[in-house]
């Protein structure tokens, strides 16, 4: 009885908020072999993995310049749908557990989908200054193909 009640209110309530539905499981102490499974298993999912940085972005598309690339069509450039769809109003919505980019910001990102509706989504991409064992692992999977020398600034040298 307490099992049915359980079910009945989980599937009759309504969800608080539209980021509720978007959540990233992840194990808090994962081993070694479990993040280079997951690793793997998401890498063979996607139809690109790559680090570029935003250099265009609308309420429906992002467009990368990329400086490297693990997977994926050999462009220096990738363009994203964003998912979003037009509003009763016009305005457009954006899908949920779609990344929200910013302009100027590099980012690892693995892209899933068709190739001119490719997608990415909050779970698999990162910011650059975040993404550093995740190249790693990458690295262990394919070395990645240099699409654009990153420029070195002028604090490291």
């Amino acid at each position: 009885m307490t099992l049915l009640l359980f079910v009945v209110i989980i599937f009759f309530l309504p969800p608080a908020t539209r980021a509720a539905d978007c959540v990233c499981v992840k194990d808090p102490h994962p081993s070694e072999e479990q993040v280079k499974a997951d690793r793997r298993q998401v890498y063979d999912k996607a139809a690109a993995v790559f680090m570029g940085k935003v250099v265009a972005l609308n309420a429906y598309t992002v467009t990368f310049r990329l400086e490297k690339r693990w997977k994926g069509d050999s462009l220096d450039v990738v363009i994203l749908s964003t998912g979003a769809v037009p509003g009763y109003d016009g305005t457009p919505l954006p899908e949920e557990c779609s990344y929200q980019f910013q302009l100027g910001k590099e980012y690892l990102v693995y892209a899933f989908g068709a190739a001119k509706k490719m997608k990415a989504y909050a779970c698999s991409t990162l910011l650059i200054e975040n993404a550093a064992e995740e190249e790693n692992g990458l690295d262990e999977i394919k070395p990645y193909e240099t699409i654009r020398e990153i420029p070195m600034s002028v604090s490291a040298l």
